[in-house]
């Protein structure tokens, strides 16, 4: 059965269709937000929506996206004790605004090169980084989709590659460095005392920011599964098939109804 699906146009100009996010796979994200576990984290979000291809740029976009239009729009920070609503759109706008494409080629020894912005999501060794950012490897005529390749198969390709080719990745890495150190997703607001909310595109604060992004109180969900299941829908896993934002939905719509009934039946009392 097909799953419903969003096409959006990522900041390198690529068209994706994201499918929908729905609670079965939301819980386990609670659980891994809820342990910090950012390795655990980025694997899920690559199993359930990257494509290995995708660059660290446009996996940020998505997944803030995916959070806006199946979780909800905006996100609550608390600024001297008063909570202040922020809208997501307007964090994507901003990454759309600040987005630089830096593709360049270069040969070494008869071998064409291919970098960009590196296609990871999180890691744990600075090695993974420097080789996320080869796009392709041409030799001849025989061109390389290198993040198309397994990790044993990318290892040999490096281990016969000149040795001058970290030289111009780390010459890269910091040209990405100079034009995407600090990217503003959150404008100063003096009036209400926000302050200008920067993130550094190549640093593992992108998924951090991604976890604060998605967390929520995990028994305040199970909460939820409970009344949902005992009182919507008795006897049946519909909850899990739902997205959050349909949940929610469904949730208000039942609350509502419950709370005309129950004032029609005081008023019914009081007469």
């Amino acid at each position: 059965m097909q799953q419903f699906n969003v096409e959006i146009v990522l900041p390198s100009g690529k068209k994706y269709r994201v499918k929908e996010l729905n609670n079965k796979d939301y819980l386990i994200i609670i659980k891994y937000t809820q342990n910090n576990d950012l390795v655990g984290l980025s694997r899920l979000f690559e199993e359930l929506f990257i494509e290995p291809d995708m660059n660290i740029f446009d996996r940020f976009y998505l997944l803030i996206f995916i959070r806006m239009i199946y979780i909800e729009d905006s996100i609550t920070l608390n600024v001297e004790n008063k909570n202040v609503d922020v809208n997501l759109n307007s964090i994507l706008e901003k990454l759309e605004t600040n987005y630089v494409d830096l593709e360049t080629k270069f040969e070494e020894g008869g071998i064409e090169i291919a970098l960009d912005l590196p296609c990871i999501s999180y890691y744990e060794h600075i090695d993974d980084l420097y080789i996320s950012t080869i796009k392709t490897i041409k030799i001849a005529d025989d061109v390389l989709e290198f993040s198309a390749l397994s990790k044993h198969e990318q290892s040999q390709v490096m281990d016969n590659l000149p040795a001058s080719l970290f030289k111009r990745i780390n010459k890269f890495i910091q040209t990405i460095q100079n034009n995407l150190l600090d990217v503003s997703l959150i404008e100063q607001n003096k009036a209400i005392g926000v302050e200008e909310l920067k993130i550094n595109i190549l640093g593992n604060g992108v998924m951090q920011f991604i976890s604060n992004l998605f967390s929520t109180n995990l028994k305040s969900f199970y909460s939820l599964i409970y009344v949902f299941q005992n009182t919507i829908t008795p006897g049946s896993d519909l909850f899990f098939k739902l997205s959050p934002v349909e949940s929610r939905i469904l949730m208000n719509i039942h609350s509502e109804r419950v709370a005309t009934e129950n004032k029609k039946l005081q008023n019914q009392n009081e007469r």
